[in-house]
């Protein structure tokens, strides 16, 4: 006979998991359920996403009921459905077009004339190391996490707290307000000064105009939200295509655009600045290029595999929009004069085949960042309701439909923008935008 301990049956039981597999649990300790608290190495599958478990559908997956179609008149184009979204239509579309912004279109030519091309690529260096810190650490959360919606306002929450989430949610929300309410007019005035109408009123108007229809866009759906993105990305790619073309095909002496030169390359190699200007001016205009990193991960409810899709999404983007960046650099000093990059910032324009892609390329990118902002603002302010977490606002957390689409905090969103907007200048608006980032900061 043993004289070994037999532990007996009460000590010992057998846990079995959802796949069919045992655990023991000797001594009566049981493991800690760290999914209670949104902690698990378990890997999460697209169905843990879906909402109620329901039938959630593609972004271009539409109704083959042959037999009982409508005329496209009479479709409803307003969602019936959940729609959930991967790495490439959902997180890297958002990325692309906020970060790919219209600073690019219309500051790259002064960095460079000021920086030069050496100090330009640092500067580019520096923009995408911090946006890449950023996005590593709330990549971090992300997959740890059981991801939901409200994006920076989860993140922030599930690491400092409720109501430091709330604060930098509520600061978030309204810099993105006034963000909006700076693209669609910095819009207005672009289409104001083309047509040389030179009135106030006509600048507001075409930024409350475009801002209600962006609006109208949102509240269609998150689906009409991603497939607008869609197009103005191709937009944007057609934009970068005309400039990198027009740098070989001609030249325009008149305007700085001499072509590929070593004389360029030798002349604008280094710093040269304006007055009053030095390299931490010019990299405090660039630097707000890379803010638009944290777009892929306010659609963190409306992902298919949110711990999968926003670190493919979010760091595929950082890369891509990273060579353009220092493409738009050294193209630009290989090919203009020192003077006309300081001094003409629509000098992009000159080196672009057809100036008009490369103008609808920086009307787009202005549209593209508000209609992000349209979309991400509303939802952090719809997480910081559900939550409680500031009662007055609460009844800001209804959603409508299968997505559970913020349509009260869209519209409350779009309002104070209209406010904003009634200011009527871009250079007012910067002032409250810059100081509204550095509340947040």
């Amino acid at each position: 006979m043993s004289n070994g301990y037999q532990p007996l049956e009460s000590e010992t039981t057998s846990l079995v998991d959802n796949n069919g597999a045992s655990k023991k649990d000797v001594g009566g300790k049981r493991e800690v359920e760290w999914s209670k608290y949104g902690l698990s190495d378990d890997k999460q599958d697209g169905e843990s996403y879906q909402q109620g478990g329901q039938h959630v559908q593609e972004l271009f997956d539409e109704q083959q009921d042959s037999g009982n179609q409508k005329p496209w008149w009479k479709a409803n184009f307003f969602i019936k459905e959940p729609v959930l979204f991967g790495t490439w239509d959902g997180v890297f579309t958002s990325c692309m077009i906020n970060i790919f912004g219209v600073v690019i279109f219309l500051r790259t030519g002064w960095v460079v004339g000021n920086a030069g091309i050496g100090l330009s690529i640092l500067i580019v260096a520096i923009t995408i190391v911090t946006a890449l810190i950023a996005a590593l650490s709330a990549i971090g959360v992300c997959e740890r996490c059981h991801l939901e919606s409200g994006g920076v306002y989860f993140l922030v929450t599930h690491a400092l707290g409720a109501r430091v989430g709330g604060m930098v949610g509520i600061l978030y929300s309204f810099g993105q307000t006034v963000a909006c309410a700076l693209y669609c007019t910095g819009f207005g005035e672009s289409i104001n000064d083309t047509f040389g109408w030179n009135n106030t009123w006509a600048v507001r108007g075409i930024g409350i105009a475009t801002i209600l229809l962006l609006l109208a866009i949102n509240i269609a759906g998150v689906r009409w939200v991603v497939k607008v993105q869609l197009v103005l990305l191709a937009v944007l790619g057609v934009a970068t295509l005309d400039f990198v073309v027009g740098t070989f095909a001609h030249t325009d002496p008149e305007n700085g655009f001499t072509g590929y030169s070593m004389d360029n390359l030798r002349n604008n190699s280094g710093p040269y600045y304006e007055a009053d200007e030095n390299f931490f001016t010019v990299f405090g205009v660039f630097f707000p290029t890379a803010t638009g990193v944290m777009a892929g991960i306010n659609m963190s409810g409306d992902l298919k595999k949110p711990s999968h899709n926003i670190p493919v999404g979010t760091l595929s983007a950082i890369g891509v929009t990273a060579l353009l960046y220092l493409l738009y650099v050294v193209l630009l000093g290989a090919t203009c004069l020192r003077e006309y990059l300081q001094n003409d910032y629509l000098i992009a324009e000159k080196v672009a085949l057809v100036g008009f892609l490369w103008l609808a390329g920086l009307y787009i990118s202005s549209l593209s960042s508000c209609l992000s902002g349209l979309y991400g603002a509303p939802r952090v302010v719809q997480s910081i309701a559900n939550e409680n977490v500031i009662p007055i606002i609460k009844g800001l957390g209804r959603g409508k439909g299968p997505n559970k689409e913020p349509i009260l905090a869209s519209i409350v969103i779009c309002m104070i923008s209209i406010c904003f907007i009634f200011i009527g200048h871009v250079n007012e608006l910067g002032q409250i935008g810059r100081a509204s980032c550095r509340e947040r900061v």
